[in-house]
């Protein structure tokens, strides 16, 4: 019985420290570098856009393995918000090439897509891949993720839901 007890308190406790290691707050926090890219259409995109909403940035790469394997639960993430509230928006780091639009359209991402071809974003202090971070509605970084999640889980939705008032 004690050791039901104590595996039941261990997979409580194990919960609650992934839910804090989804995203991690910005100390102190910053206010956002706006950015204007091109989408693989050609058209331009901003940060500032999006002002007044909530916005997941997502930096990533189609040669990173990391960022290839999330980026089909941040598309089940980005099917079930409130897009009024919060947008996501994926940065490719590097030129936008064929094997980027070949992974795009398989896994039917959605989501807006931007291209740093000379990694001009060295504001947004992205030091490895994947890098996400969440900014406010007035343009300040709340919240990053270095390295991969798992966005289509219920500790990441409620996170996103706390910081978003929905």
């Amino acid at each position: 019985m004690l050791k039901l007890i104590l595996t039941v308190v261990m997979a409580f406790s194990c919960l609650s420290v992934n839910a804090k290691d989804l995203m991690k707050p910005v100390e102190p926090i910053e206010v956002a570098s706006d950015f204007t890219l091109k989408t693989p259409e050609g058209v331009d995109l901003s940060l500032s856009d999006f002002k007044g909403k909530f916005v997941l940035v997502n930096f990533w790469a189609n040669w990173c393995s990391p960022c290839i394997k999330e980026l089909p639960d941040m598309q089940a993430l980005y099917e079930q918000v409130d897009r009024d509230k919060l947008e996501i928006i994926g940065i490719h780091a590097g030129e936008y090439n064929d094997a980027a639009a070949a992974f795009i359209k398989k896994y039917k991402i959605s989501f807006p897509i931007v291209s740093d071809p000379d990694t001009s974003l060295k504001g947004w202090k992205v030091l490895a891949l994947p890098t996400t971070y969440l900014v406010n509605p007035k343009g300040e970084l709340i919240y990053q993720a270095i390295g991969p999640r798992s966005w289509d889980v219920k500790q990441m939705k409620a996170l996103i839901s706390q910081s978003t008032g929905k």
